[in-house]
């Protein structure tokens, strides 16, 4: 099985493909491409999606996913705006294609398991921190608040740690904590 992924950029990378790895299988094999935020992905993806149709020895991946943070905007019309991109053309990938928004942005799925955090933190001799309460999918701007959580925990902000709580990261919590998950999980899954 092989997916291609178009996403904002290179931090939402390791993380996606970890989650990938969770919900389907650790030998999955991923094609990833970053464009450098929403404006480009919005401009582009259509193009990257004819790219990832040649991208294996001129074979297509199995699967291809679209994915962007919604941020402050709604999922379901984000989704719909992006389907409206693609609306007239066909892709050979045997599984197709899924559209994705996520509800507010990634940063909010590394919130959701403060255990993982913590188990990063102490590996690499940083500290515990508290879990965040509330809904989690309501932060405004989880990306501020997870770097302030990094800082507590005496991580860095980078491409690496964020792949390693994301590795940690416990699907059952981050179901539980992120009910807007399921419909990523759904769709990673569903041909």
């Amino acid at each position: 099985m092989s997916y291609g992924i178009v996403v904002e950029g290179p931090y939402d990378v390791p993380v996606y493909e970890e989650l990938i790895r969770k919900i389907c299988s650790p030998n999955v094999e991923i094609i990833s491409r970053p464009v450098g935020g929403v404006p480009r992905l919005m401009g582009g993806f259509t193009k990257l999606l004819k790219e990832l149709e040649h991208v294996r020895r001129g074979r297509p991946v199995d699967k291809a996913l679209v994915i962007r943070d919604a941020d402050r905007g709604d999922p379901n019309t984000i989704e719909g705006l992006m389907m409206k991109r693609i609306q007239g053309q066909s892709f050979s990938f045997p599984r197709g294609v899924q559209l994705i928004a996520v509800r507010r942005a990634m940063e909010t799925w590394l919130l959701a398991d403060e255990e993982a955090v913590n188990a990063v933190a102490l590996s690499r001799g940083g500290q515990r921190v508290a879990p965040i309460q509330g809904t989690l999918e309501e932060i405004v701007n989880p990306k501020e608040r997870f770097r302030r959580l990094l800082y507590q925990a005496r991580l860095p902000y980078d491409q690496q740690v964020c792949r390693e709580i994301a590795q940690r990261t416990k699907l059952d919590t981050l179901r539980y904590r992120c009910p807007a998950f399921l419909s990523f999980e759904r769709k990673v899954i569903d041909c």
